[in-house]
């Protein structure tokens, strides 16, 4: 198991044990299915999303309701597409370049943006263009009002990570069907 992997388990075990009714995970997802992901987003999937949607293909949670990190609930293969895509028609001509240096390349979206976790259009999403103070695969948090902020971690890796210490810690607190992790907000 890789590193991405274990802190996902490790997160994933911690949310069960703080939020026992919250949407159950998925199974992982098939190599057919990451692939699927990949020709439908036009992008090179990053070995971290790899990892993690191979040990856990989102939530079970149609209704988007129960989303365990600050009421996102982690994407499925087909919500990630089907995000990616509604966010690429809907807004993707309103993409405009962001002055350099700084963290992202692009403001409001980019079709080198892949979400992960969502609530009622806000995302986490993995940013494969960064700008030139940002790093390849940072995870960023894109309100449905797009206003960007510093990245929230460097690799999907250390978001699980710091996620999961915030839990394991009592960091985060828990409010309805959610963990508020103040840190990751």
């Amino acid at each position: 198991m890789n590193q991405t992997a274990r802190e996902f388990t490790r997160l994933r075990a911690a949310v069960e044990r703080r939020l026992p009714g919250t949407a159950p995970f998925r199974p992982g997802a098939s190599e057919q299915d990451l692939e699927r992901l990949a020709a439908a987003t036009g992008l090179t999937l990053p070995a971290e999303l790899g990892a993690l949607l191979r040990a856990s293909d989102g939530q079970d949670d149609p209704d988007q309701l129960h989303g365990p990190l600050n009421y996102h609930h982690f994407l499925t293969v087909d919500e990630i597409i089907g995000m990616h895509r509604m966010l690429t028609d809907a807004v993707g001509d309103l993409a405009t370049p962001v002055e350099q240096p700084a963290f992202h390349r692009w403001s409001v979206w980019s079709e080198s943006w892949l979400p992960f976790l969502a609530f009622q259009g806000d995302c986490y999403l993995l940013d494969l263009d960064p700008g030139e103070r940002g790093v390849a695969g940072q995870v960023v948090f894109r309100p449905n009002v797009p206003d960007l902020g510093e990245p929230k971690a460097p690799s999907l890796t250390a978001f699980l990570a710091r996620a999961a210490d915030l839990v394991e810690t009592g960091q985060a607190e828990p409010r309805e069907s959610t963990l508020v992790l103040p840190g990751l907000w």
